[in-house]
């Protein structure tokens, strides 16, 4: 029979106490440092950093809900990178009717936004996301995604509203307010209206400085 040891009786006191500090830092790296440096790349625009963080944070995920926040997270990286392949192959591992309500609302609004990148089935793409502002009216990223594929289905008067709404609950991000306003300048400009088309332009450069 193989004796049965306690790693104090093995190694000391003093070694317990050495792991025991090792254990709480790697859990408040873990839990604070790794989520926040991951985000923070991802608002900078560094979506591969923010990408590989994501993974690490997945692969040593405690809970079922945080691994699926950061696969999700991982998806949203891909998708703001340009690589729909790659998201939808991320999205395509959870069953988004197992998903919790902001979980499935993240789901839905980068399923949509892969296909709006890739200029594929707006329509679709419209499905998606007004699903997802059922369940989440208040996000203003995903109603700036509901006026993009607005304006992919061609009902422009119908995007400008929502654009023109997104403000409404306050400040946007620097860097969604300067999306919101190069979506208007491309609108207004469908629309004929030139002078409004320029004016957006120039609050976007603006914002995005």
């Amino acid at each position: 029979m193989i004796a049965p040891i306690l790693l104090g009786a093995m190694f000391g006191p003093r070694w317990v106490g050495v792991g025991a500090l090792i254990a709480v830092v790697a859990t408040l790296w873990l839990l604070l440092w790794l989520p926040r440096s991951a985000h923070a790349a991802f608002r900078a625009g560094r979506f591969d950093r923010a990408g590989r963080r994501y993974r690490v944070i997945a692969s040593l995920a405690f809970t079922s809900s945080r691994e699926r926040a950061a696969t999700l997270s991982r998806a949203g990286c891909e998708v703001a990178a340009g690589r729909r392949e790659r998201a939808e192959a991320i999205l395509s591992q959870l069953d988004p009717g197992s998903l919790e309500v902001a979980e499935r609302v993240v789901w839905l609004n980068n399923r949509a936004c892969a296909i709006l990148d890739a200029a594929g089935d707006a329509t679709s793409a419209l499905a998606f996301v007004d699903e997802a502002v059922v369940l989440r009216p208040d996000v203003p990223a995903v109603q700036h995604t509901r006026a993009r594929a607005l304006l992919a289905v061609g009902r422009i008067d119908d995007a400008i509203a929502v654009l023109d709404s997104m403000r409404a609950g306050g400040e946007l991000s620097p860097r969604l307010e300067a999306e919101r306003c190069k979506d208007l300048a491309t609108a207004w400009e469908t629309k004929g209206q030139a002078e409004y088309a320029d004016d957006y332009r120039e609050r976007a450069r603006l914002v995005a400085r």
